[in-house]
Order: structure tokens, then sequence, then C-alpha cells
């Protein structure tokens, strides 16, 4: 039963996702001309930008991960859905009737799927001396599952007729689950030179961002023992599992009544704060300026940050129920031929299969599900001229078990950069088993970019994609605009 409550789950999680447009988006979010897109991951490193007003217009991130399943790169580029009457390649399993159109990656690792989806709305940076404000604006979407036994991503996929896997008995205690949430986010952030002598400047930063919930489902299991006996017939051992959701739907109504009275379902906030020491190439001088745009740009040798991201929830309690299945066994028969009117009645039943009672698995009209929190370092190298290399690390926790799934990231990426023209090459190791090579070009104002460059060009099976850009009017550091016309450059 546990393998068709995250498939119920996750065709939930794939419709809330569709209806909006992270990685980290590093093509945007490091150098010294990313402006507000900075805090994105230290809101400290505003201080280190060129440019002292940068206005966000617009901006999106699309990121698709997993493990278990391709499409072979012999078969299929990612252009090809441009194509005139593209249909994509399938193939028959060796088990069932049905054509599938992807591949499975046969072998026991545990399955992980990320999705990561976001929209940047307006925003803007300014800096002020020893002060830098920024304001920000995002819908925001993250779903995942997470360390899926092998056994039940392929009863997920290719169902309960998969011979190999019947009559035996799976058992796994290492916690697993899906989590999904959709919010839409107004932050504020602030950063202040703390010490500035020398040739060394620190600078710390905090952003306060308040979070509006507008989807959420998650199923966490701590232990499953199960054996699926044939075609139709579930064996379960012992299950011991929480689940819930929020979604945008009429549980008692065929789960097809869309309501959006309360859009909104629930409220939080979210905070991040890092720190940057900056060991400057010339000594730090006070700057005696009458407008802003005098600002000078300090250079520099090397940067270091550190800084947490993410860390908050939001605690849904508008059409928001939680369960939760206390170690308990069930037998189910004739698994093909059941099916379920509303919401409602499916949540009823398989609490009546577990204990029977329809009520007893329920644990409540509310639930908070927690951001997908990291730990991110950064060190930044000035190598020559307008040539730079940066190394970042994004390290995930939870701070619950109920929290979203953030992906691991190490990555090393050279670039240049000047005024008008940025590229970039994100090197990266995206949670700890795929390596990955990306693109990125700023244009001025507007950059666009990917992290996973393969599946664009054929060089690798397609079992994900990355796309992101940005679209922002920058005013750079110590240039001024005179007060009849033209432009200078400004003078200490």
């Amino acid at each position: 039963m546990l393998f068709r409550m995250l498939a119920i789950s996750f065709l939930f999680l794939m419709a809330s996702c569709s209806s909006v447009l992270s990685q980290e988006m590093l093509g945007t979010v490091l150098g010294n001309y990313a402006g507000i897109n900075s805090v994105q991951l230290n809101p400290a490193a505003m201080h280190g930008s060129k440019q002292w007003l940068d206005i966000q217009l617009v901006g999106a991130d699309f990121s698709l991960q997993n493990n278990y399943m391709y499409l072979s790169k012999e078969e299929f580029i990612f252009w090809d859905v441009f194509k005139p009457g593209f249909i994509l390649p399938s193939h028959d399993e060796e088990y069932g009737s049905e054509v599938r159109n992807f591949y499975r990656y046969d072998n026991p690792t545990r399955k992980q799927f990320f999705i990561n989806l976001r929209l940047n709305g307006p925003g803007a940076m300014l800096i002020w001396k020893d002060h830098a404000f920024g304001i920000t604006s995002a819908v925001r979407s993250v779903s995942s599952i997470r360390k899926l036994p092998y056994d039940l991503a392929n009863f997920m996929y290719l169902g309960l007729n998969y011979k190999p896997q019947q009559n035996i008995d799976y058992q796994s205690d290492k916690r697993f689950g899906l989590t999904h949430m959709t919010w839409f986010e107004v932050g504020l952030s602030y950063a202040y030179k703390v010490y500035a002598r020398g040739f060394n400047r620190l600078d710390a930063g905090l952003s306060v961002r308040k979070l509006f919930g507008l989807t959420a489902l998650y199923t966490i299991v701590d232990n499953i023992d199960y054996m699926v006996l044939d075609d139709s017939t579930m064996q379960v051992n012992n299950l011991d599992a929480s689940y819930g959701f929020s979604l945008p739907i009429d549980y008692t109504d065929h789960g097809a009544g869309s309501i959006t009275d309360p859009l909104v379902a629930g409220g939080g906030w979210g905070f991040d704060l890092g720190v940057t020491y900056t060991r400057l190439k010339k000594q730090h001088q006070f700057q005696y300026i009458d407008r802003l745009c005098e600002q000078q740009y300090e250079d520099y040798l090397y940067r270091v940050g550190v800084s947490l991201i993410d860390i908050g929830g939001i605690k849904f309690k508008h059409r928001a129920q939680s369960y939760a299945i206390d170690n308990q066994s069930s037998y189910w028969e004739n698994l093909t031929h059941f099916d379920f009117a509303t919401v409602d009645q499916l949540m009823d039943t398989i609490s009546y299969r577990f204990y029977g009672d329809p009520n007893a698995t329920y644990g409540g009209d509310k639930f908070t599900l927690w951001l997908p929190s990291a730990l991110s370092l950064q060190f930044d190298y000035h190598y020559h001229a307008n040539w730079y290399v940066n190394a970042s690390l994004i390290l995930p926790f939870q701070l619950s078990k109920v929290s979203l799934a953030r992906p691991a990231l190490l990555a090393l990426t050279p670039r240049y950069e000047s005024r008008w023209f940025d590229v970039s090459l994100p090197i990266s190791l995206y949670n700890w088993y795929q390596p990955r090579v990306g693109l990125a070009f700023r244009l001025y104002i507007l950059t666009i970019g990917t992290e996973k460059l393969g599946p664009f060009l054929g060089f690798s099976n397609f079992n994900g994609m990355d796309f992101y850009f940005s679209l922002k009017i920058p005013f750079e550091k110590g240039v001024c605009k005179r007060r009849k016309s033209g432009y200078c450059p400004a003078y200490e």
C-alpha cells in the first residue's frame, strides 16, 4: 500500500509544481556583478558588488534531477522537443504490457528525485557607504523524493506485476520520504561593513523573508517491512510513517473541485545570515562622496564567505491534514481494483485497513513544513585582471524530519567578467554522485545559464536538466551621470 500512497502523492506533487515557474543559479549569484542575486547564497555578499544600485526585473530557474530513470542520449537530446511532430522515444519492458518512455538505472542505490523551481519577481539592492540594503520577491517550489529504496521505486514505476521482486520480504529501517512545498516570499536584506582597516574587510549580512504557503505535501517513512505476493496482493508486516498535505482541491468532491479561498494556506518566516572576509589589494580608505554613484569599488585578492540559508518554515492551517501510522500491519487484496472517489475516502480507507478505524490515523488540521536549510561556504579568488575562480560548497541539513530536501553541491567556477560581458563555467559535483559541467553568459542586463550542459548537447543521458536566466538594470560604482548630459567617472 505504501508504494501506492507514494505514487498518489507524487502525482499531487507534480500537479502542484507544474503551475509555477532551484538549483543554485551559480551564473547569477556569484561574481562582482551578481548584485541583488548574491543574497540567495550569502546576504553579506552585497558589499562585494561593483554596483551601487541593482534593480531586478525578473528571473527564473528550473532544475530537475534523478538517479532512477533516463532517456538515452542516442535516442533523445533536449532540442528534439522543438521539432514538428515530436514524440518521446519508447520501448517495451520485459514485464508488463505497457510501453515505457524511460530506461532505469538498474542498481540497488537508493533513489533521489529533485525538482526545484524559482521565479524571481521585482527586487533591488542599494549600497550606501558602510550599509547595503536589499529587497526581494519570489515564487518558489521545491519537491523531492529522498533515499527511496530501489524495490519501491520499481513497484511505483513498473507496477506490482514486476515478477523479479514478488514474494520477497523487503525491509527498510532507514528514513526515506517525499516532500513538496510551493510558496511566495518577500524579503529584506541588510549588510554592514563590520571592520575595514588596512587590507582587511569583514562584512556581515542578514535576510528576513515573510513566507506565504500555497501548497504542501509530505510522506515520511521511518520503517517498512512488506511483501508483494502477486500482481494484486500485498502484505505489509510493519509500517511506521507520517504523512500530510495542504492542496488547492476539495477533498470531498472527487479531488477535482478547485478552491481559492483562501489562496494562502499557511505562513511563516525564513532567514539567511552570513559573513564575508575580503583581503583587499589596496588599503581601505574612507570615501567622501556627495552622490551614491561616486562610491568606489574595492578590488581584492580573495574573499571567504560563510552563510546559513533557508532557515525557517511555514505552518499550514488551511486545507491542512496530517496523519500517522505507528508500527501497524495490513493485508491488501485486489489492489489493482482499488479505487477511491475522494481524497477523504482514500485517507479513511488507509486508516481502516491498518487500524480497523477510519479516523485512527488522523493527527490534526495543521502541520509545519521546514525550508531546505543549508550551510554555504564560498571562496572567490581574483586570479588576474578580469579572471576569477570561485569555489562553493552547499551542505544541506534538516531542522525537522518534515523538511524540504536540498541536494549537496560542490562547485568550482572559473569566470571572466567585465562591465558589459561575463562568462562562467561551473564544474560541479551534484549530491556527491554526479559530476556536471555548466555554462553561463551575461550580456550587460541579461544572464542566461545552465549548470548541466550535457543534455542540451547530447553528451549525456537525459536524467534531468537545469536552466536559469536573470534580467536586471545595473548602476556601476564610480560612474555618475553629469548633471547636464553624458557620463563621467567619479573621483575619490
